[in-house]
């Protein structure tokens, strides 16, 4: 049996080795802090539910992360780091991982964090299906050895145990909680353990968070409360940080940083993301069961154009690799020599790729027709400020397709509906093509390969809205999922990335650089890697707010 006590470092193994926790508090500060006030944050759009079983959108996982917490979580070094959890253990067979958990620690409704909540939690998962699962792939139950332990029981050794329980959809909600209100009562109420308390929820406005008086971490929280907006539009969230109507917000378009970042009331962060956008194309959808179609596509979109005039040249990069990104472990530049991204821009190559799968312009239209005369056209699916840019990558995608011939028509959607349209099984799936963008919150590539490429994750049950199947891919994956020895799991995890390329389930565009906006006056918040701007050690200096004539 070993026994860890201690943060670990990306890259090392997970299940078996251990580096030193830091002595500072878990949230340290640079300032003496102050208590009280509320943080008005805008987020981009709504989300169709709040409870974690059934939505993993990004932006849910910012909203919960306020009052339901995880065993662990992914700091800003992409390390993994305990938070309801102490310490663990792992069988000398490793397929039993025992977990010590933090004591003194209640839920929102006073009843207990304990063993028999947290494994319900799991279980009930497991029963349910919900939509994380297939990020346990090889969990059997867990149960409680002890009042404050939980042991998870494997089908065999899993690599990525640990720092998949630090994705946000796996915080540990009230048992007594979901056992009252069901499903569908967590969808618009969170009760966790978190350090504020989830008041009100009121449809496309607003979520509203009380300090949790009780919480574990002593002197925290500092605010009274957080409120978080729906504001869709970033231009908007944008004027309103500068008018002072609110004090945060993100996914700010990188042709307004200079001016934000000139204005000394205001302070604006960047930082490298693990955040990839891509096309998602519908596999049960002819032509894009066809892989050299799909390759074709790859290849006509200029990644490095998008980066320059959607992203201002500084706020995005173009792709290295498939889906996964610098600072997830196993990520390896896999460009060709002399290239500058995967799939480099060749419109040529795109119609000579079409024309060999007997797709072409047969009239001298400008248009690609197939076999039958039918014109090659599509229907394109977006949001509006969902993620920083996606309209304007959208319009420059359907430039691109239309300068080799093929038509796309853009469906512009409002954020939930959307989310819920992108979320349906293969039978009712309705899009042909969708613009998204894919986060890798654990830093590890298990979460894309279990949840994202595997056969397994087909939505509902994960996250392959391409309906993509590879008998490879799933290979590699389950192996990467299994293997401990992590010298080896990388050379599965090149090997899966390689396999991407030949296959290009997706079209894939440049990873995105994240942007967080506050009021100068904002202090102790966060923005993480992962995509997600903790503000359980936020604080606001109430006489520099009054200063900048803050009044609200």
């Amino acid at each position: 049996m070993t026994t860890h006590k201690k943060r670990v470092a990306r890259g090392v193994a997970y299940m078996a080795a251990a580096a030193t926790i830091n002595a500072a508090p878990l949230f340290a500060q640079d300032m003496e802090p102050q208590y009280g006030g509320e943080l008005i944050y805008a987020q981009s759009g709504e989300k169709f539910s709040l409870f974690p079983g059934r939505n993993t959108d990004n932006g849910a996982q910012d909203i919960w992360l306020n009052a339901c917490e995880n065993l662990f979580e992914i700091n800003e070094d992409s390390e993994l780091v305990p938070v309801l959890a102490e310490s663990w253990e792992v069988s000398d067979d490793e397929k039993t991982v025992t977990i010590k958990l933090r004591e003194g620690v209640a839920f929102h409704d006073g009843t207990p964090f304990n063993g028999e909540a947290v494994a319900f939690v799991f279980n009930e998962a497991k029963e349910k299906e919900f939509i994380y699962m297939s990020l346990l792939e090889g969990f059997d139950y867990a149960d409680a050895p002890s009042e404050n332990e939980v042991a998870f029981h494997l089908a065999a050794p899993f690599a990525a145990l640990l720092p998949n329980l630090a994705y946000k959809p796996l915080c540990i909600f009230s048992p007594t909680a979901y056992q009252e209100m069901g499903e569908e009562g967590m969808a618009t109420k969170i009760v966790g353990t978190g350090p504020f308390t989830h008041e009100e929820y009121v449809k496309g406005e607003y979520n509203l968070f009380v300090k949790n008086e009780n919480y574990w971490q002593d002197e925290l929280p500092y605010l009274d409360s957080i409120r978080m907006l729906v504001v869709p539009d970033p231009a908007t969230r944008t004027a309103m940080l500068e008018s002072g109507e609110i004090d945060r917000t993100v996914q700010i378009s990188d042709f307004d940083l200079p001016r934000l970042e000139a204005n000394p009331e205001l302070t604006v962060r960047t930082m490298a993301s693990t955040r990839q956008f891509y096309v998602v194309l519908n596999h049960m959808k002819a032509p894009f069961d066809n892989q050299d179609v799909r390759l074709a596509l790859n290849y006509a979109i200029d990644k490095a154009g998008i980066v320059q005039s959607v992203f201002a040249g500084t706020g995005a990069t173009v792709p290295m690799a498939p889906t996964l990104s610098p600072g997830v472990y196993g990520y390896t530049d896999m460009r060709k020599d002399g290239e500058d991204s995967i799939f480099q821009y060749d419109a040529d190559k795109a119609r000579s790729m079409l024309t060999d799968a007997g797709f072409e312009d047969r009239n001298g239209d400008g248009t690609i027709e197939g076999e039958d005369g039918t014109e090659l056209s599509f229907k394109l699916w977006t949001r509006r400020g969902g993620t920083k840019g996606d309209y304007q990558v959208a319009q420059l995608l359907q430039a691109f397709l239309g300068e080799i011939g093929i038509g796309i028509d853009l469906e512009v959607m409002e954020g939930a509906a959307f989310s819920a349209a992108v979320s349906q099984p293969p039978e009712d799936a309705k899009y042909e093509m969708a613009l998204l963008s894919w986060g890798i919150p654990t830093a590890d590539p298990d979460e894309p390969m279990m949840y994202f490429t595997h056969t397994k994750a087909w939505k509902p049950k994960g996250a392959n809205r391409m309906f993509f199947s590879s008998s490879e891919i799933d290979r590699l994956a389950d192996l990467a999922h299994t293997t401990t020895d992590q010298e080896k799991r990388k050379e599965y995890v090149v090997a899966w990335m390689a396999q991407l390329l030949e296959e290009a389930p997706v079209i894939y565009l440049p990873t995105i650089h994240l942007t967080l906006g506050s009021r100068s006056y904002v202090h102790g918040d966060r923005i993480l890697a992962t995509d997600n701007y903790p503000a359980v050690s936020a604080w606001i200096d109430q006489e520099e707010k009054a200063r900048q004539g803050i009044k609200r």
